[in-house]
């Protein structure tokens, strides 16, 4: 315990924050899909894996670095999103839950599958000229790939965010998150704001992926801890609510790196899911309001 030092804490801190909120872009969206159409999407962390393994190709093959190659995972990222919605998911929109689990169940298993068919079980990761290297700054070591990342994802946010209140396609989308019925009746094509809907939360999947890409290993199952975050993310951040899930990110991002501290990293995660037991006891509904599509 002599080792745990203030400034071993402030590390622990910095890099907690770095990594929430990138945790908070991967939660974000998996609990839009939910906020606007009440769609639990378990196969949202293998979108993000296949998004990681699409930067890895594109370096392989093309020297392309994860970070210059964003506009290309937003567009196929989108582009994915809206294959997706119109051949399978547009079917269980207004299904049972328990169809849509299955479905969403079934488009993780090929994911995972496919992958692991077509890249095998072994780590890999990419190595540009910035993944190990770091800004001293006053005794903390701050990763500038993380940092990198971090401010994609915090740009990401505020920018969906404020499309989705500012703008008149994303008021649509918050009008059919709260009352499909009632945004039929006043003329929004509520099968067009769910099909956009869908394919923005797999940008958003595709965004995260090129994020991480730099610096974070990957193999076909890395999906599985990503959408567990995922979960944590949207529950903590008030489910719907864009910027909740950012904040919800940054508290698994910090409670996970300084649990480290003290325990070992695997038992670090096991408190960030103590921690959603609690708030899952205590306030259901997060920490922050629940925000259908805000």
């Amino acid at each position: 315990m002599s080792l745990i030092t203030p400034a071993v804490i402030l590390q622990a801190l910095v890099s907690g924050l770095l990594m929430g909120s990138i945790y908070g872009l991967v939660g974000v969206g998996f609990t839009l899909i939910f906020g606007v159409m009440e769609v639990v999407n378990f196969a949202h962390g293998h979108l993000v894996m296949a998004g990681m393994f699409g930067c890895y190709v594109l370096f392989q093959q093309f020297g392309l670095d994860p970070l210059l190659a964003i506009p290309v995972a937003l567009l196929v990222g989108y582009a994915a999103g809206l294959f997706l919605y119109e051949l399978l998911i547009r079917h269980v929109v207004a299904a049972p839950q328990f169809a849509q689990v299955v479905l969403t169940l079934a488009l993780f298993i090929f994911l995972e599958n496919g992958a692991n068919f077509l890249f095998g079980g072994d780590l890999r990761g990419v190595t540009t000229g910035y993944t190990t290297a770091t800004w001293h700054v006053g005794g903390v070591a701050v990763s500038i790939a993380r940092l990198a990342g971090a401010a994609v994802a915090l740009a990401a946010v505020f920018a969906l965010r404020f499309f989705l209140r500012r703008t008149l396609f994303g008021k649509a989308i918050r009008a059919a998150a709260n009352n499909r019925d009632g945004a039929n009746l006043v003329g929004i094509d509520v099968p067009r704001v769910f099909r956009s809907t869908f394919a923005l939360s797999v940008a958003a999947a595709a965004l995260a992926a090129a994020v991480l890409t730099p610096f974070y290993l990957m193999t076909p199952f890395v999906g599985n801890e990503l959408l567990l975050k995922a979960f944590v993310v949207m529950v903590l951040g008030g489910m719907g609510n864009v910027v909740g899930a950012w904040l919800g990110g940054v508290i698994v991002g910090v409670v996970e790196a300084v649990a480290s501290v003290f325990v070992t990293a695997s038992l670090g995660n096991a408190i960030v899911f103590a921690l959603l037991i609690v708030i899952l006891l205590v306030r259901p509904t997060g920490l922050f309001r629940a925000e259908a599509g805000g």
